[in-house]
């Protein structure tokens, strides 16, 4: 997508002026010069001055976590992305955009009402006996209302705003667009991947805007903890569930954002249920919570733990559940080469990295940990700092391996939270040894050999089909082949602008030799007889001549221009 084409990445231009201007306010017009916006745009030049940031003592992370709650809900959700991704962005940052929160005021029932009818396609009185038009909870995205039906279950509602699917689409489309001149331009941001975590951002609003699909989150986690009596999740209402509109059963509890309010036992319980809930998520069902704080669970009266939110979802397969469960154990045996293999080999390092510093500073890191007793062990910390080393050696981690470590120090914090005693080991080793041994039995050996040999099975057979489809391509001059040079990409476009204005130099040249031959005839009589009257005696061909003039000076000017904003 090209920045440039305001026309068709924006219907607003003033998002465009808004965006640069704050990030220019906060310090960071230097970048926006590097990525050499203001060549296609020069009438955002003004805004992306030089000039010292609003906030002189505050340091680089605060500035644009400060610029990004500016810019609205989808750069909050940037820096709550980035807040959680300790392998792409330092400490500092992490704490910054760690702060960020998505607040904004509850919309108004004259709104509500409307999108819900909509929604439901009759009144509301014909959906709900009752319903509550004060707001539960409010963000970005949606909000939610507690409501009755009419065969008196108490549900919540959750309401997506107006508009907002069209909101964020137009600043994922730029976001999108910075991130490809980032790519191009900002070789130091090139370890965060600008594209590629856009990309993940898009996956995750999207997520977060279908209501359907967070039901069908929802609906599979309900399944997958169907055996555990001690964990709930909300049943969903599907007949009233759209895009717009998620209507599921009603928890009453105890928020784990206030554990004072439960008793030492309390606490105790509920650290030993999210535990072996968490653990049967990672090492046995392979889909898991990616977002384990303490506002998506309450402690209902009954003694059981209700899970209330599932924008965030993970899955992992087979292959990464084994290597989680060997990080595990080698992270318990202090075995540095095999837990440095393992982490490397799920992830690819960066240009100019590798993996023997990597050994090494895992090697100092293990130290520093080995040997101090179990109950001393900070889990959360030591997958933090782990996560940190591989930033700092330039090895990039897959997705669903990142969010399974956010979600496990997550948990881990949760834990020892509500129960700083608890031995989070005793639970996760021995789990995820059980998990090795049995993807190592005969059947589950036999099983992933089968899976593997159907799917070389069906590349073979597909084989022929594609290689005659490559000569038939081949054949009738249809095989294309594209040769694509990033570095040269800069040159082609401004070689591209030096021919356009060599086009209109040329044209205002022609222009100005034109209407002085057609002046100077017709001033000395030659083409009198070709005059054709129009106002006061003056001919058409004179006044088409008299406009060339002013047209040609102003295409002069047009290149002028270019010219002088290169070379500034």
């Amino acid at each position: 997508m090209n920045i440039f084409d305001v026309r068709r990445t924006f219907l607003n231009i003033r998002r465009l002026k808004q965006i640069v201007a704050v990030l220019a306010r906060h310090g960071f017009s230097h970048f926006l010069n590097k990525m050499n916006i203001h060549e296609r745009l020069p009438w955002l030049s003004r805004l992306a001055d030089d000039s010292p940031p609003e906030e002189a003592g505050r340091d680089i992370p605060e500035r644009l976590a400060l610029a990004f709650e500016e810019l609205g809900p989808v750069y909050i959700k940037l820096g709550q992305l980035l807040a959680a991704r300790p392998d792409l962005v330092p400490p500092a940052f992490m704490a910054a955009f760690g702060r960020l929160r998505d607040q904004v005021p509850p919309l108004p029932d004259t709104v509500v009402v409307p999108v819900m009818e909509r929604a439901f396609r009759r009144p509301l009185d014909g959906v709900f006996r009752r319903f509550s038009a004060e707001a539960r909870a409010a963000g970005s995205i949606g909000q939610a209302h507690e409501a009755e039906l009419f065969d008196g279950s108490s549900v919540m509602v959750k309401i997506r705003r107006p508009g907002v699917e069209k909101m964020v689409e137009d600043d994922l489309a730029l976001l999108e667009a910075l991130a490809d001149l980032a790519d191009r331009h900002l070789p130091e941001l090139a370890a965060i991947r600008p594209r590629m975590l856009v990309g993940e951002l898009r996956r995750s609003l999207r997520n977060e805007l279908d209501f359907i699909g967070e039901a069908a989150r929802a609906a599979k986690f309900r399944d997958s903890m169907r055996e555990n009596p001690d964990i709930m999740v909300p049943d969903i209402h599907w007949d009233l569930v759209s895009h717009d509109v998620l209507v599921m059963e009603l928890v009453n509890g105890v928020g784990l954002t206030n554990p004072g309010a439960l008793s030492g036992d309390e606490r105790r319980r509920v650290a030993g249920i999210l535990a072996d809930c968490f653990i049967r998520q990672y090492f046995e069902t392979g889909i898991f919570h990616a977002d384990p704080h303490a506002g998506n669970f309450l402690y209902r009266p009954d003694g059981v733990v209700a899970i209330i939110d599932f924008g965030l979802a993970g899955r992992l397969s087979g292959d990464l559940r084994l290597a989680l469960s060997r990080m595990l154990v080698a992270l318990r045996e202090g075995d540095t080469d095999d837990l440095a293999d393992l982490i490397a080999g799920l992830g690819e390092f960066f240009p100019g990295s590798g993996i023997r510093d990597f050994r090494f500073d895992l090697g100092n890191f293990l130290e520093r940990h080995y040997g101090i007793p179990a109950d001393r062990l900070d889990f959360a910390a030591m997958f933090r700092e782990a996560l940190e080393l591989a930033r700092k050696n330039g090895l990039f981690l897959p997705r669903d391996f990142v969010l399974l470590i956010r979600s496990l120090v997550l948990v881990a914090d949760l834990i020892r939270g509500l129960d700083p005693g608890f031995r989070l080991d005793e639970a996760v080793i021995p789990a995820a040894k059980r998990l090795g041994l049995n993807l190592r039995r005969p059947a589950a050996l036999a099983r992933r050999g089968f899976r593997t040999a159907s799917r070389f099975t069906s590349l073979l057979q597909r084989l022929p089909e594609d290689f005659r489809d490559l000569l038939e391509k081949a054949r009738t001059g249809n095989l294309t082949f594209v040769f694509r040079h990033d570095n040269l990409r800069t040159s082609v476009e401004r070689t591209g602008r030096s021919m356009d204005r060599l086009t209109l130099g040329i044209i205002s040249a022609a222009l100005i030799i034109g209407s002085s031959i057609v002046i100077s005839a017709g001033q000395s009589g030659l083409a009198a007889g070709r005059i054709i009257p129009l106002f006061g005696g003056v001919s058409l061909p004179m006044a088409l001549a008299s406009l060339g003039f002013p047209l040609a000076l102003l295409l002069a000017a047009c290149v002028a221009w270019g010219i002088f904003r290169d070379r500034g």
